[in-house]
This record gives C-alpha cells, sequence and structure tokens, in this order.
C-alpha cells in the first residue's frame, strides 16, 4: 500500500481521507417488525387507475411492495389486496391509505422496491393485521 499512496496524492495532499467512515444506525427506521408476504396487490390512484404489484412484507405500520413505477417518497394511495389465512384460505380484502416512505431499485427483484407507511388505519383493519402478523 505504501508504493500506491504517493500516487493517490493530488497538490501534497491525499485524494482520499484515512479516516474511519461511519454510517448512521438503521436498524431502528421501523416502528414495527415485519413479516414476509408475497402476494398480489393493486395500487389504486387517486385518478381511478389500478395497476398490479407485489407484496414482500408486512407489518403493523406498514408494508414493503414491488412495483414497475418509481413513485416519489410521500405520494400517498391506496393499496388493495387479501391477506391469506392461517389455514391457507383466502381473507377478506383490504383497502388501506398509504404513503411512500422511500423507494429503491431493486436490481435483482426487476423493479422498484418501495417502503409504504399505513395511513389511519380503522379499528377492524388493525384487528386483522394484529391477527395475521401474531
Amino acid at each position: 500500500m505504501q508504493g500506491i499512496m504517493p500516487a493517490l496524492r493530488g497538490r501534497g495532499r491525499p485524494l482520499f481521507a484515512s479516516t474511519t467512515m461511519s454510517f448512521p444506525d438503521l436498524s431502528d427506521r421501523r416502528a414495527h417488525d415485519r413479516r414476509p408476504l408475497r402476494i398480489v396487490a393493486h395500487v389504486l390512484l387517486p385518478n381511478d387507475r389500478a395497476f398490479e404489484v407485489r407484496t414482500l412484507d408486512i407489518g403493523a405500520g406498514g408494508m414493503g411492495i414491488l412495483a414497475s413505477a418509481n413513485p416519489k417518497p410521500g405520494t400517498s394511495f391506496a393499496i388493495q389486496f387479501t391477506l391469506p389465512s392461517k389455514s391457507g384460505a383466502s381473507g377478506a380484502p383490504l383497502q388501506i391509505k398509504v404513503k411512500v416512505a422511500n423507494s429503491v431499485l431493486g436490481m435483482d427483484e426487476g423493479g422498484f422496491k418501495i417502503g409504504l407507511q399505513f395511513l389511519g388505519l380503522d379499528p377492524a383493519t388493525e384487528r386483522v393485521l394484529r391477527q395475521f402478523l401474531q
């Protein structure tokens, strides 16, 4: 490394700092744990358009989806999906208002991985989610 260092200097000082980089602790970004959920869901846009997405995971406060579009953080819409029951049977469809928390290109997944935050859950929907997550 000693032989390389002189080549990495510019105008008498190193081009790269030799200090240790620190990264923010991202472990507490979510308020709730998530459970894997791989089903089809439908994004319902305000202009009466809808498109199909795949879910990735779900928790009490939000869910992850995989979509071909890349919405901006803060974008709100509704998402509709049906949670499977513990017996594997189909349950009642849920429609929940959500807000985009983040969106990143998932190179291996072939779309954008989008983190959604649930907005204004009614008590019945909260109960269904809680039962599913147990």
